[in-house]
């Protein structure tokens, strides 16, 4: 009797640390926001924008779609499931979840940008309320590639550093279009302050956030345009793999929104002093050479001129 006790004992141990582990291996939440509307959120006071629109260098793409349409006047997000058969409310973006959600945007600036700051535009559902903000941490890596390239690498940023200086209501809710009485999802600015400077060409942001436990997500809406089904070339890591971002129910690719602030460099100017050939080596004889050419040059017009004088 006493063996049979402790077979179970073991047995009911075993159980326990499997259900754990399995418990631990699984996201809190599905890739996707595709859960029920919860209570509504009160619309409280608006916070301007964050944004300066004298800084922006980036604007990844609207999210607004529906605006002054909303509880209060506000802005509307509306996720278009009978104009367009669009269904995605927003992506998986929590730490919890270890999940992420990158996108790519260009440098044409020759001279580079000094980037002062990231606005990102995400929401929690479960009918948060719009004040306080339920938002406590974003973080951020940029990327000279693709972030599931095995060839890029991280130029700023990484994934523990809380990044958040400022977070209030956008004066918006994302919400699908055939749910009109769904305000359970207030969207909100999550600002970062930063000071780096990026030289031209093509790069990646990735980032994830987290908030208050009580309310789910994070969630990441996708760029909203009335019309187009595909937005962007998104990808987010959900369950320890990159994958592209596309909408639930047509598989079209979605972009995400956030916004680079900062100021652009001018090009770096170009003297004659700074003219080295292909080797490396200065070229102290251009200007020997130039006065040498143009002596040759007036003296063969001398020259024809004494001739024909004669």
């Amino acid at each position: 009797m006493k063996q049979t006790r402790i077979a179970l004992l073991v047995i009911v141990v075993l159980l326990a640390l499997v259900s754990v582990s399995v418990a631990g291996a699984t996201p809190l939440y599905p890739p996707t926001d595709d859960g029920p509307v919860g209570p509504a959120s009160a619309p409280g006071p608006f916070s301007p924008s964050p944004i300066n629109p004298d800084a922006v260098l980036w604007d990844n793409g609207p999210l607004v779609n529906s605006p002054g349409t909303g509880p209060g006047g506000s802005d509307e997000s509306l996720a278009m499931d009978i104009t367009s058969g669009l269904t995605t409310r927003g992506s998986n973006v929590s730490v919890l979840s270890s999940a992420r959600i990158a996108d790519d945007f260009t440098i044409a600036d020759s001279g580079g940008w000094d980037i002062t700051g990231i606005t990102f535009f995400i929401y929690m559902g479960g009918g948060p309320p719009t004040t306080p903000s339920p938002f406590t941490a974003i973080n951020y890596q940029i990327w000279d590639g693709p972030p599931d390239d095995v060839g890029s690498s991280v130029v700023y940023g990484d994934t523990i550093t809380n990044r958040l200086t400022a977070t209030s209501w956008a004066n918006m809710y994302r919400r699908l279009e055939s749910d009109p009485t769904d305000s359970s999802r207030p969207v909100f600015y999550l600002v970062t302050s930063d000071s780096f400077t990026l030289p031209a060409g093509d790069y990646w942001l990735d980032w994830q956030a987290d908030g208050d436990p009580l309310y789910s997500g994070p969630w990441q809406p996708p760029v909203t345009i009335n019309g187009q089904t595909t937005t962007g070339n998104a990808k987010q890591y959900f369950g320890d793999v990159w994958q592209e971002v596309v909408d639930a129910s047509l598989g079209t690719p979605q972009g995400e929104p956030f916004v680079i602030e900062g100021t652009v460099n001018p090009p770096t100017a170009v003297t004659l002093s700074s003219l080295t050939s292909d080797s490396g080596s200065s070229m102290p004889w251009v200007l020997p050479a130039t006065v040498l050419l143009l002596l040759a040059v007036a003296g063969l017009y001398l020259i024809k001129t004494r001739r024909l004088a004669r």
